[in-house]
């Protein structure tokens, strides 16, 4: 599975023609704005397939022509809306760690774990929707995007330094991670992973993946951050919380 746009921001691969283009008033950014915020509220409560374009636009306060003269679709509001998430997300995060290394791959892991944590519903929308057999692509790879975009760096970062095997190709491994990572999800969402175990579920899975995918200096960093995954200072006290059995 060789797809080289699959760790670009969320929002250049499935907005499609919904992202204004051109000039856009004030108030026709807020508006759009607002109908793609009502839309993310709406899959956590009702999910993908019960939202409706109707109940949007009533949410939204705006006409149902609007809707569609400016998402075309049910799937291309999905999508926007999803993208339009993780980028407001994102521009909320302060990372303290040195891009597409190790720790900063942890940090993101864990702040997107914690996340997860408050927004159980959103998750397990998303999640039951990536996984349904009948998912439109555009929605699809709007929420593959959003995992692709978190890891593909620092593999490709690995990859640029001949630390991965050679049996591993760097686009075929983000998109592996992906699907792991979205499995662990799916799981902790069904409740199937405890809450208090989720964070470090999440860390030492990817990690465990990882260690089997690198070679050199990059493998022995990985195996030795498992070995001292207890103490690693971005965790915060989780895996002795764990041990704890609180």
């Amino acid at each position: 599975m060789r797809d080289r746009d699959r760790t670009t921001k969320p929002s250049a691969q499935c907005a499609g023609d919904a992202r204004p283009s051109g000039y856009a008033s004030p108030s026709i950014i807020a508006r759009r704005d607002r109908i793609l915020d009502e839309t993310r509220r709406m899959i956590g409560e009702v999910g993908v397939t019960n939202l409706s374009m109707d109940n949007v636009a009533k949410r939204a306060n705006v006409a149902k022509r609007t809707l569609y003269n400016a998402f075309q679709s049910k799937e291309y509001l999905v999508a926007s809306a999803i993208s339009k998430y993780m980028e407001d997300y994102e521009r909320r995060i302060h990372y303290s760690t040195e891009d597409a290394t190790l720790d900063w791959m942890i940090e993101r892991l864990v702040i997107v774990a914690r996340r997860n944590l408050e927004i159980r519903n959103y998750t397990r929308a998303l999640m039951n929707v990536y996984h349904s057999a009948d998912v439109a692509p555009e929605i699809r790879k709007a929420i593959h995007d959003i995992a692709a975009h978190s890891h593909g760096p620092w593999i490709r970062r690995l990859a640029g330094k001949r630390q991965l095997q050679p049996w591993i190709d760097a686009d075929d491994l983000i998109a592996m991670l992906v699907r792991y990572r979205y499995a662990t999800a799916s799981a902790w969402a069904e409740g199937e992973i405890p809450d208090e175990k989720m964070v470090v579920e999440v860390v030492r899975s990817v990690l465990t993946v990882m260690a089997g995918a690198t070679r050199g200096a990059a493998r022995r960093e990985i195996v030795d951050t498992l070995n001292s995954l207890d103490r690693h200072p971005l965790l915060d006290g989780h895996v002795a919380a764990i041990s704890a059995g609180k």
